[in-house]
Parts: structure tokens; sequence; C-alpha cells
């Protein structure tokens, strides 16, 4: 393992109950690997579906963009703090199987390209057992945290 959950923490500005990446496998060139661990119990379980529960699409896209984040934030190095990294468009998400309460979640992204330090592309999965149950093509804006407060907290 490279990272535990706590570490993890000190590197995404995530915590509980938001946070859906539990430790980091590796980390190698342009490509991350990350778990993600349910036991069940977790709240969206009892509510998506009732009768059927399985994990929310949107919650595996968004432990994907975690975990890419992670190593977005590696990419960038020391400055990353002075940053926010954005969801910035989804060009495709597929969903192949449900994912269901008990399964360890295992995240793959991959970066396919980082423009200017400004823009990044990526092509991320969830597997479990080796089986892909989701695929999604996404980019992620980084911008200057100074310069969004300004922007975006000046207005209110």
């Amino acid at each position: 393992m490279l990272y535990d959950k706590e570490q993890i923490k000190k590197i995404i500005p995530y915590k509980e109950p938001f946070l859906w990446v539990d430790e980091v496998e590796s980390m190698s060139g342009n490509n991350i690997v990350a778990y993600k661990y349910t036991t069940g119990q977790e709240d969206y379980f009892s509510g998506h579906f009732v009768d059927f529960p399985i994990m929310p699409g949107v919650l595996t896209v968004e432990g994907i963009a975690q975990t890419a984040t992670i190593l977005l934030r590696d990419k960038i190095g020391p400055d990353n703090t002075n940053k926010h990294l954005l969801a910035y468009q989804v060009r495709y998400a597929g969903f192949f199987a449900p994912i269901l309460p008990g399964d360890k979640i295992e995240y793959r992204a991959q970066m396919l390209g980082f423009y200017f330090g400004k823009i990044a592309n990526f092509l991320g999965g969830a597997y479990v057992n080796g089986e892909q149950k989701c695929e999604v093509r996404f980019t992620i804006a980084v911008m200057d945290k100074k310069e969004m407060k300004e922007k975006f907290l000046s207005k209110k």
C-alpha cells in the first residue's frame, strides 16, 4: 500500500462522509490504483434502491475522480496545496454492472494529458474482483485557490 486513508486526507481536501478512497495501492507514471471498501452499512445502500441495494453510479464516478486528483496533485508538485481541483467535464460514463454492499472497489485512473497546468484529461474505471463495473472519461480543471475565492466568494 502506498497511502492509507489518513495519508489520503492530507493529500485531498475530503473527509467522511465524502471521502470515497480508502487506500492507494500504486501510482506510477500517469496511472494510479486505489480502493474503496464497502460494508453494506453505508447510508446510500439503505435508500438506493430499497429492494435491491446498489452503489449509486455518481458516487462511483466520484471515487474514480478523487483517485485521479491524488495523481494530479502529485503531478502538480508542492504547489498543489494552493490549487483547487474541480470537476470540469464528464464526457462519458458507462455503467456495466452494479456494485453491491460489501464489495471491494478497485479504482483505476489514467491521466491522458495535462495541459498548461490548467486542465487534465482522464480515463478511469471501477472494478470488483477484476470485473469492470464502470468506465468514465472526464476532465479536471486546476484553479488557483486565491483567484477562485476572489472570483466566486467576493460576489456574496
